[in-house]
């Protein structure tokens, strides 16, 4: 049955076409594309930004203010969309970034600047979330893949072309064009989900739990804090770092302890309780740490201890994003024609396992051809689970929660992530002695030969690491993401719900 046939068979007031799928989808690749080129084009433009403003001391509060206000703010987005809806959620979203991409190109000095990040986080908090809850509401769970694979091919392709985009206009006008140049293709993505996005058709009385999603922005920052700090601004010992975590742990302590009085917690706890979805959710932090751990670090390999010179992470990454982003349209097609996604989820960690280890085995003496080829194999192997674990927790959560359980993947992937990246940078900064590095204007794909060797032995435990985590995924995902039928029309979901005895409604907002 094509997916034209499935959509005609749904339950009573679904009146999605092909057509109109396809035009909602419009407006979430362009709000997708805002904030993942968002993100690279700022690390392109930021030495010249510093070389203007002043307060290199703040250099890496860019992105952590970013990276703090988008990555708490996921849960609450969650559970919002879930209970009004998501249309007006998204406008408001896309409102924020908007406005803090034009303070952020207004800012007169790095405290400013930092501060407007912040500010542009809390919009970006709800952009991938809400986008692939979007496609979680209209599209059945048998042909969800192919569009979250799309969805996974933007994100990554906008992190290929990100960084010559943001070269190109530090080069050529004012590095404030780079938050600014998100106005118009903002502005066109609010007309769009205005126009395109539907309406909810009836309203429910909810609760929301503002303490607990109090309680988790304020233990989760406060981990992210630990993180960022430690080892880098204070020693991991330090009063700054143990006393972040102290925080964190009792923030989060309290924040379990709330929601599970909770009428309608942030993160609906009892949704772990199903093994696929504890699995999924798990593998996708875990998926993260291995990810962009390894971002961080190969373009460092590739031009310290290769000598390959590059003008940005970018380039260096190409071909890995690649691998990603063609296995990602790939998968998501095979899997929404077979319908079956478990073989994705464990054959994925397998070849990601495959493409660590032989990113761990190169050395001085590996060529740019070589680490090409085992960036496309890691590549592959990231690109098969980009989407398959959010598949699988929508497939097996009642329609009532695909926000909230959506936003508890990217929420999981995004900690995973910041985890992965700080434990892999306190280990190659352990195995790293002072002074290595360019220094003396020597660049650094012009290190000498002892150098090399050093960077490259810091390196490697790293990318060890990477694979031991990628290894770790298959485990979760032979034990606990087992088959669940995809369901072939909401019709299906809608009986599911019901045989669980919570009626389900269709919503005409997606």
């Amino acid at each position: 049955m094509s997916l034209r046939e499935r959509l005609a068979h749904q339950p009573p007031g679904y009146n999605f076409t092909i057509g109109r799928i396809l035009a909602i989808y419009s407006g979430l690749m362009l709000t997708l594309m805002l904030a993942a080129l968002d993100q690279t084009i700022v690390a392109t433009a930021l030495p010249r930004i510093v070389s203007d403003l002043g307060g290199i001391t703040q250099y890496s509060w860019v992105f952590t203010a970013y990276m703090l206000t988008s990555t708490v703010t996921v849960p609450l987005y969650g559970k919002l969309g879930d209970v009004y809806g998501r249309k007006n959620l998204f406008l408001f979203a896309i409102s924020v970034f908007l406005l803090g991409s034009l303070l952020c190109g207004a800012a007169t000095d790095m405290t400013q600047l930092v501060l407007f990040r912040a500010v542009q986080g809390i919009g970006a908090g709800g952009l991938f979330p809400l986008s692939l809850a979007v496609i979680g509401n209209i599209v059945p769970p048998r042909d969800r893949g192919r569009w979250q694979g799309l969805i996974g091919a933007v994100f990554a392709a906008s992190s290929i072309i990100g960084p010559a985009v943001g070269g190109f206009i530090v080069d050529n006008a004012s590095w404030r064009w780079i938050f600014l140049v998100n106005l118009p293709v903002g502005g066109l993505a609010l007309v769009v989900v205005a126009i395109v996005m539907p309406r909810r058709a009836a309203q429910t009385k909810h609760s929301i739990d503002w303490l607990g999603a109090g309680l988790l922005a304020g233990g989760t920052a406060a981990l992210l804090m630990g993180l960022v700090w430690g080892g880098k601004s204070y020693p991991w010992t330090s009063a700054h770092v143990l006393g972040s975590f102290a925080i964190a742990a009792a923030l989060l302590l309290m924040f379990t302890g709330v929601e599970r009085r909770a009428a309608e917690p942030i993160l609906p706890f009892e949704i772990l309780r199903n093994p696929i979805v504890a699995g999924s959710v798990a593998c996708m932090a875990l998926v993260g740490m291995a990810m962009f751990g390894t971002i961080s670090y190969v373009p460092l390999f590739v031009q310290g201890v290769i000598g390959t010179s590059a003008t940005s992470s970018g380039v260096v990454l190409t071909p890995l994003m690649l691998g990603a982003v063609t296995t990602s349209l790939l998968t998501g097609q095979l899997v929404s024609r077979t319908g079956h996604y478990r073989w994705n989820a464990v054959l994925g960690p397998v070849v990601l396992t495959i493409g660590m280890i032989l990113l761990w085995r190169m050395d001085v003496n590996t060529t740019s051809g070589e680490a090409a080829r085992n960036m496309v194999v890691a590549g592959i192997g990231i690109g098969s689970m980009m989407q398959v674990f959010v598949l699988s927790v929508q497939n097996a959560v009642r329609r009532s929660n695909i926000g909230s359980a959506t936003a508890l993947t990217q929420f999981s992937r995004q900690m995973g992530a910041t985890i992965g990246v700080t434990v892999m940078g306190a280990i190659v900064n352990h195995g790293l002695p002072p002074g290595v590095g360019g220094g003396e204007g020597i660049g650094l794909h012009r290190l000498p030969p002892a150098a090399r060797e050093t960077l490259a032995s810091a390196l490697r435990p790293a990318f060890a690491v990477a694979a031991a985590v990628s290894a770790v995924v298959w485990l979760i995902a032979v034990k606990y993401v087992k088959e669940q039928p995809l369901r072939r029309s909401l019709d299906e979901v809608a009986a599911v719900d019901a045989a669980a005895a919570t009626p389900a409604t269709v919503e005409l907002e997606a």
